[in-house]
């Protein structure tokens, strides 16, 4: 098995799947040539795979580790479909990978139960490859291509008996009077034009059935029409907050631009938003870092865009330094309103030049502010920290003192520690040393934007 960089191409992965996937135990889904189809495609569509239930902890660590993959799809209840997929990015943008895990379902319909599922040569037989072939794009909605159904038809011809019996009567218990035409279709009918659109009907009925309905509410998100909020590989998306933290010099900006650029390729609608204490938005801000009295070398009065090197604030001006603190909790939360809110509500990417956690230190170490404002603005999607050692940070921003740069990275490495991203907190190598050391953040945002907290292993 090998690690797969991003960009790899498709032939690469399904190469790679058979490897990550084991001797046995899964089956390629769909017709014969699909996943050479797959290869070959530029769009999002999926390649599907199958895979036993209890080995589905150790697949989707594998997937992760061994594969560009970011997991977009996450569904673990016995009562619908069991399915994991991902998007690869592969051939310079985004591949999907979806891996059912024992049941073949659709939504709530079983049609095949994991212990009736027969496996050849990693391909479906009998029972399980008719209901594949054929009863799982009629409840999607079409009627498979000729080519499709004959394959449908020949499994099903070379099903025995028992096993037929066995499918007839789950597909009578799942579908109802559908079930005939079903199994008409594979005793070599022609399939009704109508059948599809019955076929949908029957899944809207069971998704609506009390007994489902529980489950699908759980599922609500992947369930109801993307509509606005369809993201570039046709899915429903959320909007993402990235904030990234370091001392000057750490290379944030290289790896926000290095990010704003790798997700605009993959279609997704950036922007960026600064949370230092250089630029405030509201009234009066310019007053107050006056009457503190802290400027920039030039003689421009400002705030301070980092804690000072001594952390303690001094004598003066004391009690309107603890005034002040509480003038940038509110200026946060208007700037987290008036920049922020907006775009993250149309499902919008935006990337963040800092973020709340300055104030724990400045203007006013230690002051209830900070916590009030950890409260009030909702904490980043995804937390990163761009990283080196202190003397390379220390050459590319020589105006701060070696130690007090150390002293920063340390304690945002500390910030880090308190998981303080909603779905990731991630340091990225500013050294060099890696290629592109942006890609686990990637990553991290497409997950985010799709499944909005971290699913269970």
């Amino acid at each position: 098995m090998t690690d797969l960089p991003a960009g790899c191409q498709r032939a690469e992965v399904v190469a790679a799947l058979p490897g990550i996937l084991g001797d046995s135990g899964w089956a390629w889904q769909g017709p014969v040539g699909a996943t050479t189809q797959w290869e070959h495609d530029r769009g999002p569509k999926d390649l599907d795979i199958w895979c036993e239930s209890t080995r589905a902890p150790s697949v989707r660590a594998a997937i992760e580790q061994l594969l560009p993959a970011a997991r977009v799809e996450h569904a673990d209840d016995p009562r619908r479909l069991r399915h994991t997929g991902w998007a690869v990015l592969a051939d310079g943008g985004m591949a999907v990978v979806d891996v059912t895990f024992g049941d073949l379902r659709v939504g709530p319909v079983l049609l095949a139960a994991e212990a009736d599922i027969r496996v050849d040569s990693h391909r479906f037989s009998g029972q399980a490859a008719a209901a594949d072939l054929l009863i799982r794009p009629l409840l999607r909605g079409r009627i498979p291509p000729t080519d499709r159904i004959g394959e449908a038809q020949q499994a099903w011809a070379a099903t025995s008996q028992d096993e037929q019996r066995t499918a007839l009567r789950t597909w009578q218990r799942e579908l109802g009077a559908l079930a005939a035409d079903v199994v008409s279709v594979l005793d070599g009918a022609s399939p009704p034009t109508d059948l599809a659109k019955r076929a949908r009907r029957v899944l809207l009925q069971r998704t609506l059935a009390p007994s489902g309905l529980a489950a699908a509410w759980k599922q609500r998100r992947s369930i109801l029409p993307a509509g606005r909020r369809k993201g570039p590989l046709g899915h429903r998306t959320r909007g993402v907050v990235v904030a990234a933290v370091g001392t000057d010099g750490s290379g944030k900006s290289t790896v926000a631009d290095e990010l704003e650029q790798h997700l605009q390729r993959l279609g997704f609608t950036t922007r960026t938003a600064y949370f230092g204490m250089a630029r405030g938005n509201l009234p009066g801000v310019g007053i107050a870092r006056r009457m503190l009295g802290i400027a920039t070398p030039g003689g421009e009065v400002v705030a301070q865009d980092q804690p000072s090197e001594t952390p303690a604030p001094p004598s003066e001006h004391q009690a309107l330094r603890k005034v002040a603190a509480w003038y940038y909790a509110f200026e946060y939360g208007w700037r987290y309103l008036s920049t922020v809110a907006g775009p993250r509500r149309r499902a919008e990417v935006v990337i963040c030049d800092r973020y709340i956690y300055d104030l724990r230190e400045s203007p006013w170490p230690g002051s209830p502010a900070s916590a009030f404002v950890e409260w009030l603005v909702p904490r980043p999607d995804v937390m990163l920290l761009p990283d080196a050692p202190a003397e390379l940070i220390h050459a590319r921003k020589p105006e701060r003192s070696l130690s007090e740069q150390r002293r920063q990275q340390e304690q945002f490495r500390a910030l880090l520690a308190e998981s303080p991203g909603r779905y990731a907190n991630i340091i990225v190598d500013t050294s060099g040393q890696e290629a592109d050391a942006t890609q686990p953040v990637v990553r991290a945002v497409l997950s985010a934007a799709h499944l909005g907290s971290p699913p269970r292993p």
